[in-house]
C-alpha cells in the first residue's frame, strides 16, 4: 500500500514511535534535567529510533511482506505492553486513572509502551525474515520433489522403451525399433538437461541470467507451435519494439510448455491460442490464453504457489511443473484466470532497464544502499547546521525544548534525529524526479536548497512553535528569524553534496 512510492504501513510505525516519544515528552515536562537524562533518555532515544526506522521502511524500497509484519507486531507489542501497563497501575494504584496529573507522574508507561513497541517492531522484521526462509524452503522442497519424479517417470519410462526395443533388434533389422529408441534417447538427454538447470536454479543466486528480447523469444515459440499445430487459430499482441527481461535461453521452454499444453488439452474442434505482451515500468507480462475445459485447481495451485499434490498427479504434467520452477528462477510470478471460455496464464517478469542490462526495482522506493546512505549524510549535515546556526546567534539548546528539556545533549541528538529523517525524505523526492534531472549535482542542490528552505518555513517557522506551545513555552507564530534561514540553506546545500558524492561512490562500486 503505497502513496506517490510511499508506503503508509510504514508511516504508521513512525507515527507510533513519535507519538510515544511525544508521551515521553509531557512526562518530562514535570522533571528535572537530571532525572529526564536518568529515566527518559533511554526511551526518547529509542522511540526516535522507532520513528527513523518507520520512516526508513515508509521511504524505502523494502519488500511489503517486511512492512505489514513490522507494522502488525509493532502494534501488537504497544498494545500488550499498554493492557500489562494498565492492569498494573489499576492493581497497585486504583485511583490513578481518575486523576490526569497522577498518569502524567508515571514516567514507566513511556518506558513500557516504548519498549513495548521496539520489541514488537523487532519481532515483526524477524517474523518477516522467518517467513521468506520458509517459503524459500518450500520452494526447494517441490523443486527435489518434481525432479524425483521427472527422473524417475521419464527416464524410467524412456529406458523401459529402449530395453524393449533393443530386445526386438537383437532379433533382426527393425526401423520403427530404430526410430523409437533414437527418439527416447533423446527424451533422456532433454531430461537430464532440464534437471541439470532446474538443480542450478535451486538457489537464484547461482543462475546465469542475462538480457533476453521477450518479443522474439515469444515469437519463435509461436512460431514452432504454428508448424506442429496448423489447425490452430493463433493471435498475437505485442509492442512493436522489442521487450528485454532478465533470463536466459530456458525461458523458451516456459513458453513452449505453456502453448504446448493450450494446444493439446483444447476440446474444442479448433483449438485457440491467444498471445499478448503487457508493459509497465518495472514487470512485462506474457498472457497465454485457450479455449479449452480450463485448468483444475491443483494446477492452479501448482502454476501460482507452487503446491505440488502429495502422490504423483498425472493431471498436472511435468510441462506446468518446469514452467513453475523455471518462472521462480527469473524472479518471475505467475496468475491464473479459468472462466467458462477458457484459460488464461500470465507470466510476470522483471523487466530490464535500456541501456543497463540489470532489472527495474521491483518497489519503488529509496534503494537500501541509498537509505544507509542518508544516515551519515544526516548526521554530518546536521552539525554544518548547528555550527552555522551558532555562528549567526541561534540558541541551539532551544531545540531541546520541543522535547521538555533545555539541554545540549538532547538538543543534539534531537537535532541529529531530524535531520537524518529528512534526509531520508530529500532522498525519496530524488527517486519521483525523471532521471535526467535527479541525477546532475545542479538539480540535486537546488532539490536540496528548496527542501531545507520548505523545512525552514514549515517545521521550523510553524511546527516548531505550535510544538512549543503544546509544552507550555510560548513561542511566536510563525517563528522565522533569519538565523535559522542561514541553518536551513546550509543543511540543504551540505544534503545535496554530500548524498551527490555518496551516490557516485555506490554508482562506482
Amino acid at each position: 500500500m503505497r502513496w506517490y512510492g510511499v508506503s503508509m504501513r510504514g508511516l504508521l510505525v513512525a507515527l507510533v514511535g513519535f507519538g510515544l516519544t511525544r508521551f515521553t515528552v509531557t512526562l518530562a515536562t514535570t522533571e528535572t534535567t537530571r532525572e529526564f537524562l536518568l529515566t527518559g533518555l533511554i526511551p526518547l532515544v529509542l522511540g526516535l529510533s522507532l520513528t527513523a526506522f518507520g520512516v526508513i521502511l515508509a521511504v524505502g524500497a523494502y519488500d511489503e511482506l517486511l512492512v505489514r509484519k513490522t507494522l502488525r507486531w509493532c502494534l501488537l507489542g504497544t498494545g500488550a505492553m499498554g493492557a500489562l501497563v494498565v492492569v498494573t497501575v489499576v492493581g497497585v494504584e486504583p485511583d490513578v486513572l481518575s486523576d490526569p496529573m497522577a498518569v502524567q507522574d508515571q514516567t514507566y508507561l513511556s518506558n513500557f509502551l516504548i519498549g513495548g513497541s521496539v520489541g514488537g517492531t523487532l519481532t515483526g522484521v524477524y517474523a518477516a525474515r522467518a517467513a521468506r526462509q520458509r517459503e524459500t524452503l518450500t520452494q526447494q522442497t517441490n523443486r527435489l520433489v518434481v525432479l524425483n519424479r521427472l527422473l524417475r517417470d521419464k527416464v524410467i519410462n524412456s529406458a523401459m522403451a529402449i530395453k524393449g526395443h533393443a530386445d526386438v533388434l537383437q532379433t533382426g533389422h527393425s526401423d520403427d525399433s530404430i526410430e523409437v529408441v533414437g527418439r527416447q534417447a533423446d527424451d533422456i538427454v532433454q531430461v537430464i538437461e532440464n534437471v541439470k538447470y532446474l538443480s542450478e536454479t535451486a538457489d537464484t543466486d547461482d543462475i546465469s541470467l542475462g538480457t533476453v528480447d521477450l518479443r522474439e523469444c515469444v515469437e519463435a515459440e509461436l512460431e514452432d507451435s504454428k508448424q506442429a499445430n496448423p489447425s490452430a487459430a493463433y493471435t498475437f499482441e505485442a509492442p512493436a519494439e522489442s521487450v528485454d527481461v532478465r533470463a536466459n535461453s530456458q525461458l523458451a521452454e516456459v513458453f513452449r510448455h505453456l502453448f504446448e499444453n493450450a494446444i493439446d488439452y483444447s476440446d474444442a474442434e479448433t483449438p485457440e491460442l491467444t498471445v499478448s505482451i503487457e508493459r509497465s515500468r518495472t514487470t512485462v507480462t506474457v498472457n497465454v490464453s485457450d479455449n479449452g475445459p480450463g485448468l483444475s485447481e491443483a494446477q492452479q495451485a501448482l502454476l501460482e504457489h507452487g503446491e505440488i499434490a502429495e502422490f504423483d498427479d498425472p493431471t498436472t504434467g511435468f510441462g506446468l511443473n518446469i514452467v513453475r520452477l523455471l518462472v521462480e528462477g527469473f524472479e518471475g510470478s505467475i496468475e491464473t484466470t479459468v472462466s467458462d471460455a477458457g484459460t488464461t496464464v500470465s507470466v510476470q517478469l522483471p523487466r530490464v532497464a535500456e541501456g543497463t542490462g540489470t532489472t527495474e526495482p521491483s518497489t519503488t522506493g529509496v534503494t537500501p544502499s541509498h537509505t544507509a546512505l542518508a544516515v551519515p549524510v544526516g548526521l554530518v549535515a546536521a552539525v554544518t547546521m548547528g555550527v552555522a546556526m551558532d555562528l549567526v546567534g541561534f540558541d541551539f539548546q532551544a531545540i531541546g525544548a520541543l522535547y521538555g528539556i533545555e539541554n545540549f545533549v538532547v538538543a543534539m541528538l534531537t537535532h541529529e534525529f531530524h535531520s537524518v529523517v529528512f534526509v531520508l525524505f530529500y532522498a525519496a523526492v530524488l527517486v519521483v524526479v525523471p532521471p535526467p534531472y535527479g541525477e546532475k549535482l545542479s538539480s540535486r542542490l537546488g532539490i536540496g536548497i528548496v527542501f531545507g528552505l520548505s523545512l525552514w518555513v514549515v517545521a521550523a517557522g510553524l511546527v516548531m512553535p505550535l510544538w512549543l506551545r503544546l509544552v507550555g513555552i510560548a513561542a511566536p507564530l510563525p517563528n522565522i528569524p533569519l538565523s535559522s534561514l542561514v541553518g536551513h540553506v546550509v543543511w540543504g546545500g551540505t544534503t545535496a553534496l554530500l548524498f551527490h558524492a555518496g551516490d557516485r561512490f555506490l554508482s562506482a562500486r
